[in-house]
């Protein structure tokens, strides 16, 4: 039986970013997310989620043709227009932001592939979920070479599927095997959403988030769970622990809500959840 943790806050608490009077919203972490078209929620809901987990700043690069439904939609998140590749990359490379999303809504595409592969040779910390997961299918080689810095890749079972070329067991030590070869393959943290979500890191340390509500079964929420996740890396917390806080945090702010839960709800409950872990 692979040795493994149940995500308790024991794990990762004192790790958390701590309020400090003396900061300011630099210092506080600077997300930046790519934004696609014509799917523009799913980065709005990740975005959403990054900033209501303590980023100082959350800000979406948006195509220059989809800004003003960026711009109509946000308050506190910024939207970056971009009308070319250069101009995303430059955005990318911002010496000020702490850490990066790709994936929600992008689109599965080489525009996409790319711009994941320059978020990477940043150095900067990466989030890699969703579409930008899909782009690599067949290709896992060319993502595997150019992981260098903290990186988590959060798929779910289909994406896995694609990306390794294997279907996720529905035994769970199976599971965890699969989860922490394909860490060790990738050299990054991989969390595969489920029911009892597995995160494993390239050291041979796994994590299972066990009895997520059902109601995460929902529309978004995986996008929620990234823009968490790339918040608490932006703050500083290392790639493991920030993706088992995030799915221990995602997890209770669904329970908090219960029935009848859509993506939107889940942010809005995150600050609740992290106030109690605080005090």
């Amino acid at each position: 039986m692979p040795d493994y943790q149940s995500n308790t806050p024991a794990l990762w608490q004192s790790l958390l970013p701590q309020p400090d009077a003396n900061s300011h919203k630099y210092s506080r972490g600077y997300v930046l997310i790519q934004g696609g078209y014509p799917m523009t929620g799913a980065a709005r809901l990740a975005a959403l989620a990054a900033a209501r987990s303590g980023a100082g700043i959350t800000a979406i690069a948006v195509p220059e043709n989809a800004f003003s439904i960026y711009a109509s939609q946000l308050l506190s998140v910024m939207a970056k227009p971009y009308s070319n590749i250069a101009d995303l990359h430059a955005l990318i490379l911002d010496a000020r932001v702490g850490a990066l999303l790709i994936g929600p809504g992008a689109g599965n595409s080489t525009d996409t592939r790319q711009t994941t592969l320059t978020m990477l040779q940043s150095g900067k910390p990466v989030v890699i979920d969703a579409d930008a997961l899909s782009t690599f299918a067949r290709q896992l080689d060319k993502l595997s070479k150019t992981i260098t810095a903290a990186c988590v890749l959060t798929p779910h079972a289909g994406e896995f599927q694609r990306l390794f070329g294997i279907n996720p067991a529905s035994n769970l030590d199976e599971r965890i095997s699969q989860v922490l070869q394909a860490s060790q393959q990738t050299n990054a943290v991989i969390l595969l959403k489920g029911a009892h979500t597995v995160i494993a890191a390239p050291d041979g340390r796994v994590i299972v988030n066990e009895d997520a509500p059902p109601t995460l079964a929902t529309a978004g929420a995986g996008d929620v769970l990234a823009g968490m996740i790339s918040s608490l890396l932006a703050q500083g917390m290392p790639a493991l622990e920030a993706a088992a806080a995030a799915a221990w945090i995602h997890s209770e702010a669904a329970r908090l809500f219960g029935i009848g839960l859509m993506a939107e709800d889940l942010p809005e409950l995150v600050p609740q959840v992290l106030e109690q872990l605080l005090a």
